[in-house]
């Protein structure tokens, strides 16, 4: 393979070699990441053809649901392109004459690699403006693809909800353990009142259903708070809710996935669950993870680059196999941290960077030994 000339003397020599090796880094990333998408893709394919048969979906529809996905993939198989081309990057360095002829002219191996780690860099806050401005828009519109276009359901359709929590125009809390949709019935409903952050009144009920232009209490009991704190409780077997404006289709609106926000939108739910009485932890997991997440891209460079380093006298193919497990590896260390932060065993910001921090130091270590 054809590289800068032995030995170069001075800047234009290291500007040389910096252009040279970012140039056969990103070759190598642009068909990993074809390599990449074009497996998770088929992979996708394969698992949801029957699906599309079924459904009849129609060949425009089918187009539009992996147009939106991609974005998705491409964010998630970025930072196994970015190792492998790392990797293979000094591999093939390694295979050449000038590998040599330039460590003995000075430069040392970091400094031949600054380029690629700055390049990580960038591709760290590229990621973020990605996921926070494409990936999330993206994502949304393919759950739309799929459920209105591709299994045709009606977008005015009704949906069925479990313990969720809802605030009204006038700051009314409605706490339901579950809305069904036929009839309109929220079930084990707690509706709470407020006047400048303090309770004012209670509705708690066995149900409330929906009678054409109101709800309907039944089977519950009505507190009133007083200013001088004492309590007045007025039982009910049916009670009529007034001045509530709220409709079924408020409470049948399906709760957005995480992955269907992006950071800003989940930090204003994570707020609004938290002041509803809801447990934000799950959401502040997510928030933190949105973030972490892109960072790999810049740790994978350092390994990549120490892996290609460490086996430049070996067959390129050699640190392959090395290479996927430790990518696969960091990706499962990452999604269990994430599922320990969203069921609160550890701190949200613990949970999506112990991972970074264990990968990063190890990453760091072996990038400085094969440096020296």
């Amino acid at each position: 393979m054809a590289g800068p000339h032995a030995g170069p003397k001075g800047a234009a020599g290291v500007n040389l070699i910096d252009r040279y090796v970012l140039r056969l880094f990103l070759r190598t990333l642009f068909y990993g990441l074809i390599a990449f998408l074009g497996m998770f893709i088929i992979i996708d394919l394969v698992d949801h053809v029957d699906d599309f048969i079924d459904d009849e979906a129609s060949i425009l529809s089918i187009l539009k649901f992996y147009l939106y996905i991609t974005p998705a993939y491409l964010d998630y198989c970025l930072p196994i392109a970015m190792m492998l081309a790392s990797m293979f990057t000094m591999g093939i360095l390694g295979k050449s004459r000038e590998y040599t002829a330039v460590l003995s002219s000075g430069v040392s191996l970091a400094r031949m690699c600054r380029t690629l780690i700055v390049f990580g860099l960038i591709v760290t806050g590229l990621s973020i403006v990605w996921r926070e401005g494409v990936v999330a828009e993206a994502n949304r519109r393919h759950h739309d693809v799929r459920q209105y276009e591709i299994e045709g359901r009606a977008r005015n359709r009704l949906n069925s909800r479990r313990n969720f929590a809802h605030v009204d125009e006038d700051g009314r809390v409605y706490l339901v353990s579950r809305f069904r949709p036929r009839p309109p019935t929220l079930e084990w409903v707690s509706i709470q009142s407020f006047t400048d952050s303090t309770m004012t009144s209670r509705m708690d009920a066995r149900r409330a259903v929906w009678q054409t232009d109101h709800w309907q209490l039944e089977n519950g009991s009505r507190r009133d708070f007083a200013e001088d704190g004492t309590e007045t409780v007025t039982p009910f077997q049916s009670l009529r809710l007034s001045g509530a404006t709220e409709k079924p289709a408020n409470f049948s609106d399906r709760a957005i996935d995480p992955e269907e926000m992006n950071w800003v939108e989940l930090n204003e739910f994570a707020g609004w669950v938290e002041r509803t009485g809801g447990d934000p932890v799950p959401y502040r997991a997510e928030m933190a993870h949105k973030i972490s997440f892109p960072v790999i891209n810049l740790i994978v460079v350092l390994l990549g680059l120490s892996i290609g380093a460490s086996r430049r006298r070996n067959t390129l193919w050699s640190g392959f196999g090395a290479t996927i497990s430790a990518a696969f590896g960091y990706y499962l260390l990452m999604d269990f941290g994430l599922e320990l932060g969203r069921s609160g065993v550890l701190p949200p910001l613990v949970s999506a960077w112990a991972g970074n921090v264990l990968y990063g130091a190890l990453a760091v270590f072996l990038f400085w030994r094969a440096n020296h």
